[in-house]
Formats: C-alpha cells, structure tokens, sequence
C-alpha cells in the first residue's frame, strides 16, 4: 500500500483504502459499468464493511475532502443499511439516535464520554468546543444508542457557526429522541428556553437532564429541577453529575426505553463514527483550548495533513494549526516555541493513548485570515 501511495498518489504513507476510478465510460442508464478498483489494506482497516462503501464512493467521484461533509454522511447511511440486512441483530433490540442539545458550555461532551465509555468528544472550560456533531456510539447486550453531541445552540455570527446551528437543526430532525441538557449552576436563560421551544416542535420523545449535581446543595438542585420543569417539555427530568457519572445510570436507561425497535447501526465495539484524522485534530485542538484564552481558542482550527507509518512503526502525524492572524499565530507559537511545544507534547501523549502506538506529532502554524468565513476552507476541514 505504500508503494502504490507513492507511485500514484506521490506521498510516502501507508493508507486502509486507494481508489482507482475508470474515466470517460459512459453508460446507457440500468445498464452495469465498471467502475474501477479499489484497493483495502487489511492491516490499516477496522472496519471491511465500511472501507469498501468509502472506496466504492470515491469510484463514483464523491471526495470527503472538499465536499462538507457529504460523503460520510452517505457512507454512514448505507453502511447502517448494509448491516441492517447482513448483520441481523434479533428480534427485540432498540437502537436510535439522541440529539443531545443544549447552550454551550453545560457538559454535553462530557456526558457523552461517560455514557459512551470513551473519550469521543474534547472537553474543555470553553464555550464552543464543539464544532460537528460528534456521535458516540453505547451499546448494551439488546439496545444502541448513538449519542449526537450537537454544537452549542447559539445565533450564527459567520460562515462556521452558521453551519453549526443548520448542523444542530438538521440532527434534531433526524434523530429518534431529543435530550436537552441544563448546567445546573446556572439559571435558566433565553437559550434554554429558544433551544426547549425547537424541540417541542421536533415532536420527539425528549428527556431533560440538568448537570453539575456534583457542585449543588440540596436547596440548589430542587431549585434547578423546578426552574426545568418550568420549561414545558413533555417527558422525564434526571439530576446528574456528567463529571462523576452520578445519575447517569438512570438517564441511560430511561433513554432506552424510548428507542424504537431497529437493529444495531453500528458494531456493538464501536464507540464513535469520527473519521480517525477528525478525532486526531480534535486531540490537538483541545490542547489549544487548554492553553488560550479570549477570541484565541475560536479562531484556531487544526487540519491534519500527513499520517504516514515508518518501517519501525513509529507513526508520523503533520498537522496545520489556522490561525486568523499573525498576532495570534505568534501566542500559538510562543515565545521561544514554548506554547506550540507544550500543545504537541500534550496532544502526542493523547493520541497515543488513542492508537496505542508511539508517535511522532510536528505542527506548523500558519494564518488564513477570516478563515471562519471562508466556505472551501471549512469544506476542506468537514464543517458542515
């Protein structure tokens, strides 16, 4: 696979799948075509089923790439269909989709994470680190659940954060059960309320769950759970600490119940459908977060360039820090390099935990201005 990578492709690096599409056959419609070859690596792919449908895709000309995001969702759709009649799974198991909404900032990635079992989604103290809908993937011995960490609800003030908020209303739409979540150390404000009146209208079974039970008395919990109540939604309210895992028992399971009867989306070992390039740029990115403050953290993005495999299996990751300008790519980089090496450091030792392979990580930080604006740009990174 590397040498073909290198021969066609001009890039020293082992990939799970290579396409080679069969140009100017034209075809009388319902009549077959060849469409090209596609070519898996075994040792490189987790999922057969899921390689040949992206090979396939490229074949017929989409690009992951520079298309929004378009063709992984169709990768998704027919790969859930595919095992849907392959992979039977028995009468009498429930899976579906969860929104999981909320305003920024309330703990909705970390309660992913712990329902899910995994670190699928970052974390930080930021509002807005959630940026695509993230699905986390929980499953049980006759029920799924696939968890959309939706991005924070919020009006769209560019290009990026107008396709979130389209992201958050198109998820709603085609999810199974809506989950709002409050922080419970906050009172409920005009977002809660804007984000309560969209699901109403969604009509979905919904559950509320308001967090951060961990850090609230008695006295502010009763306060927290009226003030949601006061909201209207139809369905149960649960108290939880998505931090210590309190309550989160008992969410899970009344989300359960409110599943439809479908088989298993996704394999019962699978813990998120991120393509594994996002879930390394997401490990870089929360790094920055940690480390930046003010507009710093919403301007920054981080593309990752080049995996490639060494002969001694040392994996060798570039990624690209974006940054809007050089003022800010200079705090990026620090003063001797300091900043950009303790990001690397940190984000190295995350995605190794991630692989279970030793890696070497290079970040170069460059400036696109007004990159949050710029549509083939966010095509190019898969924000919808």
């Amino acid at each position: 696979m590397r040498t073909l990578n290198r021969e066609w492709r001009g890039k020293d690096t082992v990939t799970d799948v290579l396409s080679f599409p069969i140009d100017g056959l034209d075809a009388r419609a319902g009549e077959a075509r060849e469409l090209g070859d596609v070519i898996i690596c075994p040792e490189h792919t987790g999922d057969l089923v899921e390689a040949v449908v992206h090979g396939v895709l490229h074949l017929c000309g989409y690009d992951h790439e520079r298309d929004g995001g378009e063709m992984l969702e169709l990768q998704q759709r027919i790969v859930a269909e595919l095992r849907a009649v392959v992979e039977p799974t028995g009468s009498g198991s429930k899976s579906g989709f969860v929104a999981l909404a909320g305003r920024p900032n309330v703990g909705k990635s970390t309660l992913v994470n712990q329902i899910v079992g995994e670190k699928v989604a970052i974390v930080s103290n930021r509002p807005q680190t959630t940026r695509r809908a993230i699905r986390g993937v929980a499953s049980g011995d006759d029920w799924q659940l696939v968890l959309v960490d939706l991005p924070g609800v919020q009006r769209p003030r560019d290009a990026l954060t107008a396709r979130m908020q389209r992201r958050v209303e198109r998820e709603l739409e085609q999810s199974d059960v809506a989950l709002l979540m409050l922080s419970g150390d906050q009172p409920v404000g005009p977002g809660d309320r804007f984000i309560a009146e969209t699901i109403k209208h969604g009509r979905l079974p919904t559950v509320t769950a308001v967090n951060k039970l961990d850090v609230l008395d008695r006295a502010r919990t009763l306060a927290a759970l009226e003030a949601a109540a006061a909201l209207d939604l139809p369905g149960e309210i649960y108290p939880i600490s998505a931090r210590t895992g309190a309550g989160v028992r008992e969410l899970t399971e009344a989300l359960t119940t409110l599943l439809p009867e479908a088989p298993f989306p996704y394999p019962a070992g699978q813990h998120t459908d991120l393509p594994e390039r996002v879930r390394l740029a997401e490990l870089i990115r929360e790094q920055v977060l940690r480390r930046t403050r003010q507009e710093l953290p919403h301007a920054v993005e981080v593309e990752i360039d080049e995996i490639a495999e060494r002969n001694d299996g040392l994996v060798v990751i570039e990624a690209n820090l974006w940054a809007e300008t050089e003022s800010q790519k200079g705090i990026l980089i620090g003063g001797r390099g300091r900043m950009v090496r303790e990001v690397g450091t940190a984000a190295r030792a995350e995605i190794e935990r991630l692989l279970g392979r030793d890696v070497h990580l290079d970040l170069s930080v460059k400036v696109r201005r007004r990159w949050r604006a710029d549509d083939g740009l966010l095509d190019r990174l898969g924000l919808e």
